[in-house]
């Protein structure tokens, strides 16, 4: 099986498409940064968009580029169509894996011990309190992992044991209450 890997091109920030629909926010604080990043290391993840140019993922790279003055960005053009490009965004928005604590504190570590503390809160939101919250140098009562949870009224059981062997089914994580 061959699979494909699209090449960039450089493509001019006025040619773009957004459809004022993507479900992904970032609030200013957070463009800032993300202005910051691109200031720093440069434009380095291509936006991606579908063959007439709206994009499928990158739409807040594609705002602070306009932002900065950028005149043109990198960008992989897929040859799909409407419906693709909004499924590509649904999955490059939401398969991103999770982070492991203790992975993030060795990172954070070696960031702080190479006297980049400043930048790291900074780029990351982080104020002391968070950042030292993260580190975990004040264990403060008991800790809960956080997690999300989406309750299902039922009429009744069997409706219930339906519910339950359909997301079973599509490979969710759930639970039965009965209140």
């Amino acid at each position: 099986m061959s699979i494909i890997i699209p090449v960039a091109e450089t493509v001019a920030v006025s040619e773009l498409k957004t459809d004022g629909q993507n479900p992904n926010k970032m609030s200013k604080d957070q463009l800032e940064r993300l202005k910051t990043s691109i200031k720093k290391w440069g434009f380095i993840v291509p936006i991606i968009t579908n063959k007439d140019l709206s994009i499928a993922d990158g739409e807040q790279r594609y705002s602070a580029a306009k932002a900065l003055g950028m005149t043109e960005v990198s960008v992989i053009r897929l040859p799909v169509e409407d419906v693709d490009r909004r499924l590509l965004r649904q999955v490059l928005n939401k398969l991103k894996g999770e982070h492991q604590k203790d992975l993030d504190l060795a990172e954070y570590e070696r960031i702080i011990e190479a006297g980049k503390e400043d930048d790291l809160k900074y780029l990351l939101m982080l104020s002391d309190d968070k950042l030292t919250d993260a580190m975990g140098k004040e264990e403060k009562g008991v800790n809960f992992d956080e997690s999300f949870e989406v309750v299902i009224e039922c009429e009744d059981e069997i409706h219930q044991e339906a519910v339950y062997n359909k997301l079973i089914g599509e490979g969710y994580k759930c639970r039965v209450l009965s209140l």
